[in-house]
């Protein structure tokens, strides 16, 4: 049975990085305040409400 779940487990870890490696989207920064260089691979947006 345990043998069952970690395969399951790693099958749907597989079948997640998959997915995720597939997509990707654009979002255009503009003048927003950036950290790092320009030329990055990788670029992560935080929406913050100040409420």
């Amino acid at each position: 049975m345990i043998r069952k779940i970690i395969l399951l487990t790693a099958l749907l870890l597989l079948f997640a990085t998959a997915q995720a490696a597939e997509t990707s989207t654009s979002i255009p920064i503009g003048d927003s305040p950036t950290l790092g260089p320009e030329d990055a691979p990788i670029t992560i947006i935080e929406f913050i409400d100040f409420q």
